[in-house]
């Protein structure tokens, strides 16, 4: 007598196989190792994407940061544009640089420079200002981000 939870049910033997069940799964192999190429394919290119991320913001940080590390007066004007100041005062053996710009708003930034007095072309970025006193911009990307024109590639 068969228990009742396995009326229906039948038991096969390794004799009961049939040779089509048997080419199912000769067939299934390709097709599994096609799904575990795809999967690997996707998983690679999530992994790109991630890096790609990240070289492109590194790649971003490095232009900001060379952008405004290498800021002189000429840079300043060719980049920016005729300031609506600009103060010379020599007090040897420093010659200060003081250039003026006037935003889009009411705000006007005010930039530094030092050299010696002999060395006529290597100035000294020292300080990025806001007219008000309010700001000081010391990091690279708070002066891009205030002043864009800074930004070597805009």
């Amino acid at each position: 007598m068969i228990p009742a939870g396995q009326k229906g049910r039948r038991t096969m033997k390794l004799t009961d196989f049939k040779l089509t069940e048997i080419k199912l799964t000769k067939e299934m192999a390709p097709i599994a190792v096609r799904a575990l190429l795809a999967i690997a394919a996707l998983v690679a290119a999530l992994f790109l994407v991630i890096k790609a991320v990240g070289w492109i913001e590194a790649s971003r940080e490095r232009r900001i940061t060379r952008a405004s590390d290498n800021v002189t007066p000429d840079r300043l004007i060719a980049r920016c544009g005729v300031p609506t100041e600009d103060v010379s005062t020599d007090v040897f053996p420093v010659v200060r640089r003081t250039m003026r710009y006037k935003s889009s708003g009411q705000k006007t930034f005010i930039f530094t420079f030092t050299r010696s007095a002999d060395e006529v072309q290597n100035w000294v970025f020292l300080s990025m200002k806001d007219s008000g006193g309010g700001a000081s911009y010391e990091t690279p990307e708070a002066k891009i981000f205030a002043f864009p024109c800074l930004d070597s590639t805009k």
